[in-house]
């Protein structure tokens, strides 16, 4: 079987992991992510980010490096294992002594569903990819994109503070603080994302993918419809064909690529039909990670939006 092999290979590579994760570090999956948890950390330690560059996490694979500092670590940082798949064999290698915190069963996110049918790509329940996949906390019929909601990066921010208090006591007092910090400044950006996006919130468009309904949601944008579930993934012809019909009908001002993914599809789709086409970044690809990564993630995605939508 090949993941018990898998497994056993890991647990090879890291024959003293047990020791190590007791005195062991900070280790983050995702660059919003990150940034929050070292926003919190501040000048106490660096966390390890995962996935970095431009790198999306479909299709992601650990180097062993990477795969060392997860056995080295005191606590590991992500979304869900259905967000993050190509975590779920490495977390299972894990010595006990790991912690292993998935914000949005641990966190009290609000969490949103997948949407399906009418402008939206339908999901068929016997999709196995990633996103469609079920997992121990059964988020497989949600939308994780959890963390362009500003509300749920400030209850990870809380969570993440408490969760390092507990684990490191002696720094707990600078976790609260700079968690009230952080807390303070995410309400400032939230302020002022809400006056920038007003004078386009009636302005339609289409997307890539589904990966923005948290930011919709609290802005009041008009997102028309995804062109596929994942851009890994390409639509059928007759998909094809509806988006751009979709397009037509509801007068979308935009279609929104992702900087991960070749835009041949948003092209194809656009091809010939009075659309902008436009680039959206959920994940920061050409930030540079650290503490100011999120609030420059969001700032970003509501400047092109503003730019596309407006003119």
């Amino acid at each position: 079987m090949i993941r018990p092999l898998f497994i056993a290979i890991l647990s090879l590579l890291f024959i003293n992991g047990a020791s190590a994760a007791a005195k062991g570090g900070v280790v983050v999956t995702l660059k919003p992510l990150h940034s929050l948890v070292q926003g919190v950390m501040g000048e106490t330690g660096e966390a390890v980010l995962l996935v970095t560059g431009a790198t999306s996490p479909h299709g992601f694979s650990l180097k062993p490096s990477q795969i060392r500092s997860l056995q080295q670590a005191a606590v590991v940082f992500y979304i869900d294992e259905a967000i993050e798949s190509f975590l779920v064999n490495a977390l299972e290698a894990l010595p006990p002594g790991v912690r292993k915190y998935a914000v949005a069963e641990e966190a009290g996110l609000d969490v949103l569903g997948l949407r399906e049918g009418g402008a939206w790509e339908a999901h068929d329940e016997h999709d196995t990819h990633p996103h469609a996949e079920k997992t121990t906390h059964d988020h497989g019929a949600d939308n994780l994109h959890v963390w362009l909601d500003i509300g749920n990066a400030g209850k990870i921010t809380l969570a993440v503070a408490a969760e390092l208090g507990r684990l490191y006591p002696e720094n707990s007092a600078i976790y609260g603080k700079n968690a009230r910090n952080l807390m303070a400044r995410l309400n400032l950006l939230d302020t002022g994302l809400q006056a920038k996006l007003a004078p386009v919130r009636d302005k339609p468009f289409i997307v890539l993918h589904d990966a923005y309904p948290y930011l919709e949601r609290r802005y009041g944008l008009t997102a028309a419809g995804s062109i596929t579930i994942e851009p890994d993934q390409p639509p059928s012809a007759h998909r094809i064909h509806e988006i751009r019909q979709k397009i037509e009908e509801s007068h979308a001002v935009c279609i929104f690529r992702e900087p991960q993914f070749d835009d041949k599809l948003v092209r194809t789709v656009a091809e010939g039909l009075p659309v902008k086409l436009a680039t959206l970044d959920p994940l920061g690809a050409g930030l540079t990670p650290g503490p100011e990564l999120y609030f420059d993630l969001l700032d970003g995605l509501a400047n092109d939006l503003v730019e596309c939508l407006s003119k």
